[in-house]
């Protein structure tokens, strides 16, 4: 099983605190079945000005990481990219060779303001050849309110990525409703556990991916296949859709 999206490299930006507590998580990872995680860093956040993202500098961070996991026998492969928040200069970041994994970038919005252009931005990173992934689109603002908004990423080929935490309930019931919604409505590409600690946040792929097959035993294959095809960069990316009927829906209070 992969996990795409975490924040596990210790004091590298908001996530793992310390060595301890990055163990802690990758044993949780462990346990549940993932064998490879993408660490995506932040970067050029606020909360980022006084961090190193300097390429060397975090790939130092991730072999530590990896010596010391062997160590303790966890077995999990850790490759890197970043949380890309989002600013007008995407397009001239993509030669870092942290800001993109196999083609793919990782985005994120700001939570409440709509950034202005986006979509036209999102294009010039495809005339590029990068692919935007947008990062968690069910805990902002701007797709809350409508969120047929995200019609539009879809209709230009960006990939979508829940976060598991949203699935389960970890972020308030309205965003697990608006999880719910994307799912039914196939607004949907990949699952990240966005992991950042190993106690409220912590790795919670496997619970997101047993309660969407409790709903539809055949939807969690192919959302593991996804996130494979996306590490690998061996193919295009399937719109995932569960089958959730309007009265199911109501049944759960989720509309």
């Amino acid at each position: 099983m992969i996990d795409f999206h975490n924040h596990i490299l210790p004091g590298a930006d908001d996530g793992s605190k310390s060595m301890d507590m990055t163990l802690n998580m990758l044993k949780t990872a462990q346990n549940q079945g993932i064998t490879t995680i993408v660490n995506t860093i932040h970067f050029q956040h606020p909360k980022m000005e006084d961090k190193n993202t300097d390429y060397k500098y975090v790939k130092k961070i991730r072999d530590i990481v990896l010596e010391e996991a062997d160590n303790q026998n966890i077995k999990i492969n850790i490759k890197l990219a970043a949380e890309v928040y989002y600013l007008p200069n995407l397009c001239e970041l993509i030669s870092n060779p942290l800001l993109t994994i196999n083609n793919y970038m990782l985005v994120e919005f700001p939570m409440v303001i709509v950034p202005e252009n986006y979509l036209d931005t999102f294009f010039n990173l495809q005339l590029k050849g990068i692919t935007p992934i947008l990062a968690h689109p069910e805990r902002y603002r701007c797709f809350q309110e409508n969120i047929d908004n995200l019609q539009k990423c879809i209709d230009m080929g960006v990939i979508l990525q829940i976060d598991a935490g949203s699935i389960i309930g970890h972020f308030g019931k309205h965003t697990k409703n608006i999880a719910y919604k994307m799912l039914s409505k196939g607004y949907c590409h990949i699952i990240g556990s966005d992991s950042h600690n190993d106690t409220k946040r912590n790795f919670c792929l496997k619970e997101a991916y047993d309660l969407i097959e409790s709903y539809n035993n055949k939807i969690v294959s192919q959302l593991k296949k996804n996130s494979k095809l996306l590490i690998e960069g061996k193919g295009a990316l399937t719109q995932i859709k569960v089958d959730l009927d309007s009265g199911f829906l109501i049944f759960k209070g989720l509309i």
